[in-house]
């Protein structure tokens, strides 16, 4: 028998077939990797959306306490704002119901001592007058003695008021007053008598007591100057505070700077600098202004009432504010300062007033006429 040959179809088909067990395995390996990436690009999504929505449930609840956080500050805030509106006022009422007290008491003071100098006058003219008439309707009394029954009913007056109501005015003009009348008389045996009235002038001339209205005008001056009166500022600015924007991306910052805006209202954050530098709202300049003014109507008070342990004390602590509060450079505040330190030497305690020694050198010279007949 003879061999036969393979045919080439015979001999490409076991190729043809690993060609296609090798194209589908390849096709399966493709497969089996792009549903892989999509799995994993799955799982990835959900592992961001699960976190995105865990971290939402997280911050929701602390954003939510922060803007009820942020709402009681502002409340807060608003209700302490209130609350000085209100006792600002108070204390400006009180002030003015204050200062109209002690302008009361003033004017009250001079309508008494008007009064009482009218009274005075009124009754030396008066008496004076019906001495004068007594005595001219004595028969055979001879003119003098009545002007040396008047000459001592003035050394008497001024006598009275120099003691009694310590009055170095009037006493001055009654003793100036007994004088002239003295020199009318023109008598060489009352020469003794004009000299005691000269030596009582002099001693009283020494004498020094303050003219409370002076005094009085000049506080009040000083209040009204207060409104004015420039205060010290600092110069240094304060803590910046964050401001918030309007991107969500920065609700971190944005979060932070709503907070500490809110916290400012109640706290305010200033550099430590020395006490020449001051920082000052408007409402504690008000505060300020006020209390001076307070510790003014104080010292006027004590004037009136000669309480000399009250008035000195206002006045240093007036004196102490205007130190420490208000510019020194300033010259409205530096002529303010030397007023008060100058009321702050004034006494008002009871000078020792002397004994007139006209009055008894008087008496002793109409014995002396009445012994030997004149």
């Amino acid at each position: 028998m003879s061999e036969q040959k393979p045919t080439t179809i015979d001999s490409e088909a076991p190729l043809a077939e690993l060609k296609a067990q090798l194209a589908e395995t390849e096709n399966e390996r493709a497969g089996s990797g792009g549903s892989g990436m999509a799995v994993f690009a799955l799982l990835l999504v959900l592992l961001l959306g699960g976190g995105i929505a865990a971290a939402g449930w997280w911050l929701w609840p602390q954003w939510q306490g922060m803007q009820q956080q942020l709402s009681q500050s502002q409340r807060s805030a608003q209700q302490l704002e209130q609350q000085l509106a209100q006792a600002m006022a108070q204390l400006s009422e009180q002030q003015t119901q204050q200062q109209s007290n002690v302008e009361q008491q003033w004017q009250n003071w001079q309508h008494t001592q008007q009064a009482s100098q009218a009274e005075l006058t009124s009754q030396l003219q008066s008496q004076l007058a019906l001495l004068r008439q007594q005595l001219q309707e004595k028969d055979g009394a001879p003119p003098q003695h009545w002007l040396l029954s008047e000459v001592g009913y003035l050394l008497k007056r001024a006598s009275y008021s120099l003691v009694l109501q310590q009055d170095l005015r009037s006493a001055r003009m009654l003793l100036q007053q007994a004088d002239a009348q003295l020199v009318r008389l023109d008598n060489p045996a009352l020469l003794p008598v004009r000299q005691s009235i000269r030596d009582d002038l002099t001693a009283l001339q020494q004498l020094s007591l303050p003219d409370y209205s002076q005094v009085y005008l000049q506080l009040a001056q000083l209040r009204q100057q207060s409104l004015q009166l420039p205060l010290k500022q600092q110069e240094q600015a304060l803590v910046t505070q964050p401001v918030a924007d309007g991107e969500l991306a920065n609700w971190r910052q944005n979060l932070a700077a709503y907070w500490q805006q809110s916290w400012s209202k109640l706290f305010q954050v200033r550099p430590a600098v020395a006490e020449d530098f001051i920082n000052l709202s408007a409402e504690q300049q008000v505060q300020l202004r006020l209390t001076l003014q307070q510790q003014l109507l104080l010292a006027e008070q004590a004037l009136l009432q000669g309480q000399q342990a009250v008035f000195s004390r206002a006045i240093q602590q007036a004196a102490d504010l205007l130190q420490r509060y208000f510019a020194a450079e300033s010259s409205a505040v530096q002529q303010a300062a030397g007023e008060l330190v100058q009321l702050s030497q004034l006494a008002l305690s009871q000078v020792e007033l002397p004994v007139l020694q006209s009055p008894a050198q008087l008496e002793r010279q109409l014995s002396l006429l009445s012994e030997e007949g004149l």
